[in-house]
């Protein structure tokens, strides 16, 4: 993708540019630095070869072995920066000595004379000699200068060689090289930079209108692309963008009855499902999902699976094909679902597909059950006092009830009255509680006060069941903002339990404590104690826990209906926790920072 970006093209077209020419200027200045350099040098060794066979011309007449010639000859060569040879007459080099004190060295290497055999045969002949060729004898390449000596009558009588290592000029042409690449990264850098700079501002704005095009084809209809110049590319911008205000006119007038009817499907709390005829889904919304319990459309367990598994498929292609509507009702998921099913006809009135609108119906049937239970178990609690005060009077009207025992009968009866009395009351009570219109007056408090204060309402209780009554109140509790009355209707009704369903001498305690958060408050009793699996009912309507009650325990199944409701409107929370034969704790707190 890179290669085709524009901004990348361009970049790369500078940079070529950039460093062919520099490639180009660097290798000619090299070679003209080069060829200037040998020149000069060339030169140099030329000029010092005259001048050394100008000084040595009267010495070579008189033959290379005086003591004079080899004196000049050692002070020449410790002078000069080059390696000189003499050449004689007879095709003999003669050098200097490496130790200074001996005689002349005579060069008669086979490689050498090889090699600077041409050389040498052409300054013999008086005509001065150049090559630049590798030197056996110092075994490196060198720049060698021939230059003949003549005597006074013209005739050659030996020549000057020098030899000049071009080891110099040769780093110098390396170092020229690296400094050369170094250039040319330092400009591939900086063209590189500028080069990317001006291709982006080219680029950037095409990037722009092609990425708006995207963002158009994409449904982002009305975008703008915000580029104000006055050049072709400005031109192309405000035609885009002219563009996108008439698609996004037009579009919005497309969309807005569908998008209409997709906000009433979305918000609908009932889940729609609409299909075709080959069971393909057309149409889902999120409420479906969540009554068929799947996180998206790309579930694990298929939608069409689930249907099936049901046997809402069969009932689908059933009303599909018979074109009518109707409806069934599967339990799935621990929830009560209602499936409506009708057709979804063309313009041509024929049957295209269903859809389906899913209704979870489970709190509605568990109000209805829990009224039938309700009405169930208030016909069955009065109808026991009912039927005792019914076979009473009839009793004493038909006489069978003899003088002695009319007394101990009307306490009987006044007993069951007293008994549906108080039922009706804590049916009043429990009524108001879930209607919300018990008034309730919050206040501080002192909750080791109100707990003495229930206490000695429950004095009399307490001492006929012989129970144990145990106080563990913590000091200096803070002030807990509640409602005085309905929390000490509260404590009765759990202290109430605690007592009666206790053995005779039972224990029953009662703690107080705070933390950071919450003031607690626990009851604790060793009565009979309560099955766990019956826990969980506790606070439904006229639910008694069997084996948790004695014979002579009696009640109206509505007491810890009332507390549950009681903690709730108090802000308060409360967990039970019992083991049969052992007895049972009940602890309430509430939040020590709660204002109402």
């Amino acid at each position: 993708m890179i290669k085709k970006n524009i901004t990348f093209k361009l970049t790369v077209g500078f940079l070529a540019i950039v460093i062919i020419s520099t490639l180009l200027i660097g290798i000619i200045s090299l070679n003209i630095f080069k060829n200037n350099i040998y020149e000069i040098k060339r030169n140099n060794m030329k000029k010092h070869a005259l001048e050394i066979s100008e000084t040595l011309k009267p010495y070579i007449s008189q033959g290379t072995k005086g003591k004079e010639f080899i004196d000049i000859i050692n002070l020449l060569d410790s002078i000069d920066n080059a390696k000189i040879w003499i050449l004689d007459s007879n095709k003999n080099i003669i050098s200097a000595s490496n130790n200074k004190n001996i005689n002349l060295t005579y060069i008669n290497d086979i490689d050498v004379k090889k090699t600077y055999n041409s050389i040498t045969e052409k300054v013999l002949t008086g005509v001065e000699g150049y090559e630049e060729t590798y030197n056996p004898c110092y075994k490196e390449y060198m720049m060698t200068i021939a230059v003949p000596i003549k005597n006074d009558n013209n005739s050659v009588i030996g020549a000057v060689i020098i030899n000049s290592s071009i080891c110099d000029i040769s780093n110098s042409m390396n170092n020229f090289f690296i400094y050369l690449l170094l250039t040319v990264l330092g400009e591939i850098s900086l063209a590189g930079f500028m080069g990317y700079y001006f291709s982006k501002n080219i680029s950037k704005p095409l990037k722009k209108i092609n990425s708006s095009a995207l963002e158009l084809a994409r449904g982002q209809y009305g975008i703008r692309t915000n580029i104000y110049q006055k050049d072709e590319i400005g031109e192309l911008s405000n035609s885009f963008d002219l563009l996108s205000l008439k698609l996004e006119y037009t579009i919005g007038k497309l969309f807005e009855e569908k998008t209409k009817l997709s906000n009433i499907i979305t918000s609908m709390s009932e889940g729609i499902l609409a299909m075709d005829n080959n069971l393909n889904i057309i149409n889902i919304n999120q409420s479906s999902l969540n009554l068929l319990s799947l996180k998206d459309t790309k579930s694990d367990i298929n939608i069409n699976t689930i249907l099936l598994e049901l046997n809402i498929i069969e009932e689908f292609n059933s009303i599909i094909s018979n074109n009518t509507k109707g409806s069934i009702v599967k339990e799935y998921s621990n929830k009560i679902l209602n499936f409506s099913i009708s057709p979804i006809k063309n313009n041509l009135n024929d049957v295209i597909g269903g859809v389906i609108l899913i209704q979870d119906i489970s709190e509605k049937e568990k109000l209805e059950q829990m009224r039938k239970d309700f009405i169930s178990n208030v016909s069955h609690e009065f109808r026991t006092p009912l039927t005792i005060i019914k076979g009473n009077l009839e009793s004493v009207i038909d006489g069978m009830t003899k003088p002695e025992y009319i007394t101990d009968t009307f306490i009987t009866l006044l007993k069951e009255t007293n008994r549906l009395e108080r039922m009706v009351k804590d049916l009043l009570n429990l009524s108001k509680l879930e209607s919300g219109k018990l008034e309730i007056d919050f206040n501080e408090l002192d909750v080791n006060m109100l707990i003495n204060d229930t206490i000695r309402s429950l004095k009399p209780l307490i001492a006929d069941n012989s129970i144990d009554l145990q106080l563990s109140l913590q000091n200096n509790l803070p002030p807990l903002f509640s409602d005085y009355d309905k929390l000490k209707q509260l404590l009765i009704i759990f202290l109430d339990n605690g007592i009666k369903f206790s053995q005779n001498k039972g224990k029953l305690k009662i703690s107080t404590y705070a933390d950071s958060e919450n003031i607690c408050i626990s009851i604790e009793d060793n009565g009979i104690g309560i099955p766990k699996d019956e826990i969980q009912y506790l606070g439904e309507k006229f639910f008694k826990a069997d084996r948790a009650r004695s014979s002579k325990a009696e009640g109206t199944g509505l007491g810890l209906s009332i507390a549950k409701r009681l903690v709730k409107i108090l802000n308060g929370y409360f967990s039970i926790e019992s083991e049969l034969e052992k007895g049972t704790v009940i602890t309430i707190s509430f939040s020590i920072t709660q204002k109402k």
